[in-house]
């Protein structure tokens, strides 16, 4: 495996099968790729290959973590952002550090489980994660909540030691994370400077609303009376919020009574009241609020403006309330709980009740049953189980272990009409201890059940023995399935059938498949499945294949290479490479193809793509003057299908066979260009073979079509080996002389860089070329990319060229009759793309070529307002304090002597600097 997999590598998916079963030798092939990587081409190496090493990281953390350390860009990768919490967990402090550099802090992912152990196991580096969310307030909340309160308040000091805390306004997440007690000091000092300042009601409000509920309660009440209901709706979450942090039963009782002035709000009003009142920890209810809560649905479902967002609020609430009580005995709440959700299900006839058996602790199920019976046996006494369906589904497997519940089922299956048998069907045979005897006590009770797709799985899966009851000539008729209806049986796990059960479903869809009256897709759909019986779906449905109804031929030869025979089918499918059925026929036969031995395959695609003598195949020249969808002039098969084949040759017939039939169909005399092209992008994949590099040599060299096709290969789609050899191909496109590919070329060829020195050299020569009109941009973009990237030394050479040009432009005149100032346009555009590049990456390399540029153009009058642009735009303000002044005074000398514009803005003077006119560069 060692030996192969730098090889295989490229063909992966699966990488966590991968990582289970070798993840030290992942982990080296890993090592090795990104050890060989230059600097510049590690972050598209993380883009394509973060999975990887993402899908090891539960295996070996360890060693994940030195990978990390030694080769992890700026910002941590998507992948890798999902898997922090792994890594904190086994390695705590190596984890802190990784995440703790400021481009990474605000993209790192931890559970607040995984920060809870490690607040547990006392990490030292903890204090340092907290330094480096002290401005992410919601990172920061969740860390504070992962400690013990008793450490919460001290930690956060720690925290922020280093920021002037005493004018910072704490977000309302770090406050409900603090202790009670600093939380309300905080809070206290926020209302009165925002009071001082002059701050906005709401605002002062929203910091009041944290002090004790006995001193912000008549504020706040005041607030909920206000005339505007914009305002009225701001100030009621803040009361609901107050009482709920209060912790006090007796306060939230209070408030439920004042909540009954929301009858006559509108929803704008209601709904974020309600919202807030769903976050209310449902301890805090006690059985006297039952009329209350009560009150308060009636009238948000009563409403004729109530949103989905009131209804899922109150649901939540409910949820909560029945999770809480089902275990306290609080009969008044639960029964209120359950007549919420009955309420807001209205006409849906269920009653969601949510996931309890993810939160429900390990054996509470039992009390929560024991709770909801009184209820569930009266619904079962008036044959409506909505109740026990629901909680069989909320409870999933645990309600497999209640006894009680499932008899329960049982008489819904026994006693209920045909929708409540459909539902307690699939309840009762969700347990797969049980679901093989008690589907036969089903159909004992009622035969035409087994047309229940609940019924049928286990049937075709589990208890083949009783099928034949349901594929006999005469289906079982009765309460499931009238008399005289069509039923046909499924193919699913056909494979476990006796050959009696397998001849007599073939039977029933062949018949179907021929019944006229039918609609023809739903015939084709029967063709379809009947491909999956084994030993008899190829011959049924190769009959269609050239039925003259096209559904129906097109649906056989699709369904050719799901039998068990789809080898047989490759030559029938090829045969109408060259006719109107090769849409279908070609894309089936890639899959046929792969059944195929290497040394029976190479014959037939040979004969596929070469009939005949040369020439035959078509007169379709390199000009393209055939249709690039039709067959060549000559007959034979179509040029998408020719495509199609040569992609089939080069991924599964051995090297040097793929190579010979490529390099034939590539030189056969007009051989139409995008054939070939297609063979060039084909002869990658078989490199480093010769064969395939005289290919590709001809292809840098010969049409538009062929060209673009070397440009489709990626940097990391080669072995390191072979990328400075295309590298130099890319080259040789970009220097070509068809404009658009050369273009093309150039945007490419910064990826190729590392491995071509001679890559910046060609993009300074497009650069400062004033005759070069086409690509310029192309290549100005490469220098600026190759300069923010940090392997780019020519960027201040292109500019240093470009401003001799425009002095010797400025003493001439300003434009000639189809352009201007070429090489002003080219310095503004390589101003521009740098401060952009600087923007959105403010690296070390990017800030440096930013202020060698901005000196360079300072030298130059007319440039110093793109020299003040890239100033600005590389200032590092979190860098230390003199070094930040010492850049501020530098940016204040360069606007001496500037005017300000009518805006006050520090722009050029117009008598001073030629305005440029919109022409042709």
């Amino acid at each position: 495996m060692a030996e192969l997999l730098p090889g295989l590598f490229p063909a992966f998916t699966n990488w966590h099968q991968l990582a289970r079963r070798h993840p030290d030798l992942l982990l080296d092939e890993l090592a090795r790729q990104l050890a060989e990587l230059p600097e510049s081409a590690r972050t598209a190496w993380w883009y394509r290959n973060g999975d990887a090493l993402a899908a090891v990281a539960g295996n070996r953390p360890e060693r994940v973590l030195d990978l990390l350390e030694r080769h992890c860009p700026a910002r941590l990768p998507q992948p890798m952002q999902q898997c922090v919490g792994r890594l904190l967990t086994a390695a705590p402090g190596r984890t802190i550090r990784l995440v703790t550099v400021p481009e990474r802090a605000a993209t790192a992912s931890i559970s607040r489980s995984a920060l809870t152990r490690a607040a547990r196991l006392d990490t030292p580096e903890l204090a340092d994660l907290a330094r480096a969310w002290s401005t992410a307030p919601m990172w920061l909340a969740r860390l504070l909540r992962a400690l013990p309160p008793s450490r919460r308040e001290a930690f956060y000091d720690h925290a922020t030691a280093d920021r002037d805390q005493g004018h910072h306004d704490l977000s309302e997440a770090v406050l409900d994370a603090l202790p009670r007690r600093r939380a309300q000091a905080e809070a206290r000092r926020m209302a009165e400077q925002a009071a001082e300042r002059g701050a906005a009601w709401s605002v002062v409000l929203a910091h009041v609303a944290h002090l004790p509920v006995a001193e912000t309660r008549p504020r706040l009440l005041a607030a909920t009376r206000q005339p505007a209901a914009e305002d009225r709706a701001l100030a009621y979450p803040l009361l609901v919020r107050n009482a709920a942090r209060s912790g006090d039963a007796a306060a939230v009782g209070e408030l439920l009574a004042e909540l009954a002035r929301l009858r006559n709000e509108q929803d704008p009003v209601r709904s974020p009241d309600l919202v807030a009142l769903a976050a209310v920890p449902p301890a805090l209810l006690t059985g006297a609020a039952a009329d209350a809560l009560t009150r308060i649905v009636t009238d948000a479902v009563e409403a004729r403006d109530t949103s989905w967002h009131t209804r899922q609020a109150l649901s939540e609430l409910a949820l909560g309330v029945l999770r809480e009580h089902a275990t306290s005995g609080e009969q008044a709440l639960l029964g209120w709980a359950l007549a919420a959700l009955r309420q807001l299900s209205g006409a849906l006839g269920s009653i969601p009740l949510g996931r309890l058996d993810t939160t429900l602790r390990r054996g509470q199920e039992v009390q929560v049953f024991e709770a909801l019976r009184p209820w569930l046996t009266a619904g079962a006494d008036k044959v409506d189980h909505t109740l026990t369906f629901a909680l069989a589904g909320a409870l999933g497997r645990r309600a497999h272990r209640l006894p009680e519940l499932q008899e329960l089922l049982w008489e819904a299956v026994q006693f209920g009409d045909n929708a409540t048998v459909r539902q307690a069907v699939g309840h009762w045979l969700a347990d797969p201890a049980t679901r093989g005897e008690r589907v036969a006590r089903v159909l004992d009770l009622e035969p035409s059940a087994a047309v229940l797709p609940q019924v049928l799985v286990v049937l075709a899966r589990q208890r083949t023995d009783l099928l034949d009851t349901v594929l006999g000539a005469t289906p079982p008729y009765g309460r499931f399935l009238a008399a005289g209806s069509r039923w046909l049986p499924p193919t699913d796990g056909i494979e476990c059938w006796a050959p009696r059960q397998r001849a007599a479903a073939a039977r029933l869809l062949a018949g179907a498949a021929d019944d006229a009256s039918l609609p023809v897709h739903t015939r084709a759909g029967h063709l379809r499945t009947l491909a999956a019986i084994p030993e008899l779906g190829f011959a049924t449905v190769h009959r269609y294949a050239e039925s003259p109804d096209t559904v129906l031929a097109e649906a056989a030869l699709g369904a050719l290479v799901r039998t068990d025979r789809p080898a047989e089918a490759l030559p029938l499918l090829l045969a109408h490479a060259g006719d109107d059925r090769a849409r279908v026929a070609l894309y089936a036969a890639g899959r046929a193809a792969g059944f195929v031995a290497p040394s029976r395959l190479a014959p037939v695609l040979r004969e596929a793509l070469l009939p005949g003598p040369a020439g035959s195949a078509g007169t379709a020249d390199s000009a393209g003057t055939a249709d690039s969808a039709g067959t060549a002039a000559g007959g034979g098969a179509k040029v998408t299908s020719r495509k199609e084949l040569v992609r089939l040759v080069a991924r599964l017939l051995p090297l040097e066979t793929a190579l010979t039939l490529l390099t034939e169909v590539h030189d056969r005399p007009e051989q139409h260009r995008d054939v070939r092209a297609a063979a060039v992008a084909a002869a990658v994949k078989l490199l480093p073979a010769p064969a395939a590099w005289r290919m590709l040599d001809g292809a840098a060299a010969g049409p538009p079509v062929t060209r673009t096709a070397v440009l489709r290969t990626r940097p990391l789609d080669l072995p390191a080996a072979d990328r400075p050899r295309y590298a130099a191909l890319v080259s040789r496109v970009a220097g070509g002389d068809d404009p658009e590919t050369a273009q093309a070329a150039l945007d490419r060829l910064v990826s190729w860089a590392p491995w071509y020195p001679e890559a910046e050299d060609l993009l300074l020569a497009g650069t400062v070329d004033l005759a070069n009109r086409s690509s310029w941009r192309a290549s100005a973009s490469g220098l600026v990319v190759l300069a923010t990237g940090g392997t780019g030394r020519r960027l201040t050479e292109a500019l240093t060229g470009l401003l001799a040009g425009e002095h010797t432009a400025a003493d001439e005149l300003d434009a000639t009759a189809d352009r201007d100032r070429p090489a002003r346009q080219r310095i503004d555009f390589l101003a521009a793309r740098l401060g952009v590049g600087v923007g959105d990456r403010p690296t070390a390399a990017a800030v440096a070529a930013a202020r060698d540029a901005a000196e360079l153009l300072t030298t130059a009058p007319d440039f110093a307002p793109l020299a003040l642009r890239l100033r600005a735009a590389a200032l590092d303000l979190d860098a230390p304090y003199d070094s930040l002044l010492a850049e501020l005074d530098a940016l204040a000398t360069l606007h001496a002597d500037r005017p300000p514009d009518g805006c006050g803005s520090m722009r050029p003077c117009p008598s001073r600097t030629p305005t440029a006119t919109t022409r042709s560069p």
